[in-house]
């Protein structure tokens, strides 16, 4: 049986954790950059890098994002029927509770309080978010070599429903959100979740 030495990236990837809760101190700018630097070597179709990146490190912002996020999370559970269709899982009770619970939080369950927010923005165009997930998966291994936490919010997609939120953004018409991570030294790193067994997920031809 061939042993293989387990190399920083590997030890990275299967380190990394998603990371909810911060500790209350500001990030470099420096380190904040080296991340993104990461995230603009990932691949992409043919290299055309169509990434662009937005940084908020202004807490007060922060909050603010994460109350309009709220916001459009309460909107959609007004008009659940209207939604349902889009997002399926609205029929499901653990789901409404847990989105009800997030959208009546007063604590900010959303940017989980994080010293830095960076959002990836692209165009409507073929491949450009897959191209977007790599660089995001790129900064989040960068961040963690760095001892840095992340996490990607899937919530943030919310704020394309709210032309207000895009134009304080900064995003350019016909631009979305590809990705969102939060940023921050740790406070807490979780347990590994069980894996599925590579026997269970992976078929040879």
């Amino acid at each position: 049986m061939l042993h293989f030495m387990e190399g920083e990236v590997i030890r990275c990837i299967k380190e990394r954790r998603s990371i909810r809760n911060y500790l209350d101190k500001e990030l470099p700018k420096e380190i904040i950059e080296e991340i993104i630097e990461a995230g603009r070597y990932a691949p992409s179709a043919e290299n055309k890098q169509p990434w662009r990146f937005i940084v908020i490190t202004d807490r007060a912002y922060i909050n603010e994002l994460s109350e309009r996020v709220k916001k459009q999370v309460r909107n959609i559970l007004k008009r659940k029927c209207k939604w349902k269709k889009k997002y399926p899982e609205l029929n499901e009770r653990e789901t409404f509770l847990f989105l009800n619970a997030v959208a009546s939080s007063s604590r900010d369950v959303i940017f989980h309080d994080a010293p830095a927010v960076v959002f990836i923005i692209t165009e409507n165009k073929a491949f450009y978010d897959e191209s977007c997930a790599c660089a995001a998966q790129n900064m989040m291994l960068a961040a963690w070599s760095l001892g840095i936490g992340s996490c990607w919010i899937g919530f943030a997609k919310f704020l394309e429903m709210d032309k207000e939120a895009m134009k304080m953004l900064g995003v350019p018409h016909g631009y979305h959100i590809a990705a969102c991570l939060t940023l921050g030294y740790p406070a807490k790193v979780p347990k590994a979740p069980m894996r599925n067994p590579i026997a269970g997920i992976m078929k040879w031809i």
